[in-house]
């Protein structure tokens, strides 16, 4: 099987993986092994085609187990509301089908403004349609959404004043230095990241998240990558038991001014040059071009298309 469905490291047959998904086997150990990834290790390649292929699944889930999911919505909002100001911008890294961040809304301070990205387009599409009926409509009026990879957020410095994620640093094994320092560069104030602890798991969740490639030592890496842990609190409401969910509140170790409201200019995630909206479409001076899906600005490096002059 193994041999129809890759062809060469970058190579793949979408429709024998979907395949394989659908019969319930691991994409992400199917994807690593292809990849030739170090055990336990998920590349950014394998991350994205496992996500594209799990679209739809979790808002299926959201409406399946709707009362589960707003009790955890709920514990999550009253965690973040700790640390929000008046005409915060909050942005939710890895939003998957924003179920939990549409749910969370509801029990959101009105003045604040909410903005959200993911790797996989497919996700923002069905997120989208959720957030509409699910997202307080307030909050949905405003809601930004875009596509980019966590190791390249398309924002300048300061841009944001606290990031939020949900699960979504979970398959970054090795990479939580990287992902944590560039957080803290787009957010002026706080991390609010809810995230599995390796350490605080039974021996059989260890082992589960050893072989999903799941993050570790997450609270070790926060002083390498620029910040400072003030708090970390299990959280009552987890969808796994062998997967418990931790509040990790993170502050900025040299926090910004938060007097003004931010900027949230995109910036090419190539150049760092500033891109400017053409409505179909975003440019920058620096030679790049970005296409828009459905109005959805394709920020990630890959979608960068080489364009000098408009």
């Amino acid at each position: 099987m193994s041999g129809k469905m890759f062809s060469g490291k970058a190579k793949f047959d979408l429709r024998l993986l979907k395949e394989a998904y659908e019969r319930g086997e691991n994409i992400t150990k199917l994807l690593r092994d292809a990849y030739e990834s170090p055990q336990g290790v998920n590349d950014i390649d394998t991350i994205e085609i496992a996500y594209e292929l799990q679209a739809g699944s979790y808002s299926q889930g959201a409406l399946n187990n709707y009362a589960q999911l707003s009790l955890r919505a709920q514990e999550l909002a009253l965690h973040l509301c700790n640390h929000l100001r008046p005409l915060d911008v909050v942005l939710d890294c890895g939003t998957g089908e924003m179920t939990t961040l549409s749910c969370a809304s509801q029990k959101l301070p009105a003045s604040i403004k909410l903005m959200a990205f993911d790797l996989s387009p497919s996700r923002l599409n069905i997120g989208r349609r959720f957030a509409a009926r699910a997202m307080r409509s307030d909050l949905f009026a405003g809601l930004e959404v875009f596509v980019a990879a966590m190791e390249r957020i398309p924002l300048p410095d300061n841009a944001v004043d606290i990031i939020t994620s949900n699960h979504a640093l979970e398959p970054n094994f090795g990479r939580e230095v990287q992902l944590l320092r560039e957080m803290l560069r787009v957010s002026r104030r706080k991390l609010i990241l809810f995230e599995p602890s390796f350490e605080d798991n039974s021996a059989q969740g260890q082992q589960r998240m050893r072989e999903l490639g799941y993050i570790r030592g997450l609270a070790e890496h926060v002083a390498a990558a620029g910040g400072v842990l003030l708090d970390k609190v299990a959280m009552q409401n987890i969808a796994n038991p062998l997967n418990p969910t931790f509040c990790y509140v993170i502050q900025k170790a040299e926090c910004q001014s938060s007097s003004t409201i931010a900027s949230t200019r995109f910036i090419c995630p190539v150049s760092g040059s500033v891109l400017d909206d053409r409505g179909g479409y975003l440019w920058s001076a620096a030679g790049y071009a970005y296409p828009k899906i459905n109005g959805m600005p394709l920020l990630r490096e890959k979608d960068a298309i080489l364009m000098c002059y408009e």
